[in-house]
């Protein structure tokens, strides 16, 4: 407004000048008023330019501070102070996007450390065993199997939790029968539920539908099967539920379970509930990983017996009938 206000003085001088207020003047010096109105002019440049940089200053800080960000500076946000009113939104959503990156870089973080923390303990002893084999002349290939079956078990599933986590934010979701899933999951471990001379009880409808991808879906459920029969005790149960606009998959078994204070916790990665168990620690979260991303959550059920239920959006009528089958010991 100033700009405009001494703009106006301006021109309105030079016009009254050469109108007649000032002929005589006008007439001896015909440069003089040309020579003034460029005077004004360049005086509203300067005065522009100095506005232009005192206004525009917090953008450019807001700009350099901008460039500055990435992993080695994850805790920067832009600073909102003089900020245009404008532009406020604009600054908060940068730094929201900014906290989402600081978030996902410690999560790599964390993910890559406790990854190497991991294999660092089956590399060290299957070191140690190739050690002890030069100098005793004698290789122990069993024990040697079995550490090289555990780096791979471990590596496998750290590529499938990868794999699905980028799943869930790129891959279509197409209609799935959860009941048909979970009878193949079941059909899968059933070996492994025989040979541990357990029984695993499937109670599911015979058409429970959902939306998603189900090989994630059967990876979900395999892996909880996997965690009652090494990590449980007794007979394992996998049931369909239908609840109000939505279903469940419970995974039961027969040990005592989770103590309240470690139910969520569970669900992070290589977390175990006894340090030394078999086991990778990660089949949990992947359950997690799949349940989210299809919308659903999953969580320990409290009471006396060891139950994990997956929550999952259903698609269309609830079904009627149920299918119930047995696998393992007392077929």
């Amino acid at each position: 407004m100033l700009v405009v206000f001494l703009f106006s003085v301006a021109t309105s001088t030079v016009l009254d000048r050469i109108g007649g207020k000032e002929t005589d003047t006008v007439e001896d010096e015909p440069y003089q008023d040309a020579l003034v109105l460029g005077s004004f002019s360049a005086a509203v440049l300067v005065l522009i330019w100095v506005v232009s940089q005192w206004s525009l200053k917090p953008l450019s800080r807001a700009s350099a501070e901008a460039a500055m960000a990435g992993p080695r500076h994850p805790g920067l946000r832009l600073s909102a102070t003089s900020i245009p009113t404008e532009i406020t939104p604009l600054v908060e959503a940068v730094n929201g996007a900014l906290e989402r990156m600081e978030a996902a870089y410690e999560a790599e973080r964390r993910f890559t450390a406790d990854a190497a923390h991991e294999l660092r303990t089956p590399l060290t002893v299957l070191s140690l065993r190739l050690q002890r084999a030069r100098l005793d002349g004698q290789m122990d290939w069993d024990a040697v199997d079995g550490d090289v079956r555990q780096m791979e078990h471990l590596v496998n599933q750290l590529l499938d939790l990868a794999r699905k986590e980028q799943a869930g934010r790129i891959a279509a979701v197409l209609p799935v029968n959860l009941g048909r899933i979970a009878r193949e999951a079941a059909a899968m471990i059933a070996p492994l539920i025989e040979q541990a001379g357990r029984r695993l009880e499937v109670d599911m409808p015979d058409a429970l539908s959902a939306l998603g991808r189900a090989d994630d879906l059967r990876d979900m459920l395999l892996n909880l099967l996997t965690n009652a029969l090494v990590h449980g005790s007794g007979d394992v149960t996998l049931r369909g539920l239908v609840l109000a606009q939505a279903c469940a998959l419970e995974v039961q078994d027969e040990g005592p379970g989770v103590a309240a204070g470690l139910r969520d916790a569970m669900f992070e990665r290589f977390r175990k509930a006894q340090p030394g168990s078999a086991g990778t620690g990660l089949g949990l979260a992947i359950v997690r990983e799949v349940a989210e991303s299809h919308g659903g959550r999953v969580a320990f059920v409290a009471g006396p017996l060891c139950i994990v239920r997956v929550t999952l959006p259903v698609q269309g009528d609830p079904p009627a009938a149920h299918h119930v089958a047995f696998f393992g010991r007392g077929m």
